[in-house]
């Protein structure tokens, strides 16, 4: 398939969503602003200060409510642009990401 595509498809599968999400990437993390989700991954504005790159595993905490722990997705970084970080879900996961009974 034709990337640009692939592209197009990918991105229609995405829901606007903005809220807040902690990026934890070993032993450093940074809050960053969500931009979308679907059921494979999301995208978030890169962090300030942050030093992501394409195919590092991160955990993200998607936070519902401030009185609930917060909802843990293992993840991977598929992709770093000046402005945005692409990350994939290492399972489908509910939008937004819910937890799991």
């Amino acid at each position: 398939m034709d990337k640009a595509l692939d592209d197009e498809r990918r991105i229609g599968d995405r829901t606007p969503f903005h809220d807040r999400v902690m990026v934890v990437r070993g032993e450093q993390a940074w809050f960053a602003e969500l931009l979308d989700l679907s059921e494979g991954g999301c995208s978030v504005a890169v962090p300030p200060g942050s030093v992501l790159e394409e195919e590092q595993v991160v955990r993200l905490f998607f936070y519902e409510a401030e009185d609930k722990p917060a909802v843990i997705v293992a993840a991977r970084v598929a992709r770093v642009t000046d402005s945005r970080v692409g990350i994939e879900y290492q399972e489908p996961q509910s939008v937004p990401p819910t937890r799991r009974r």
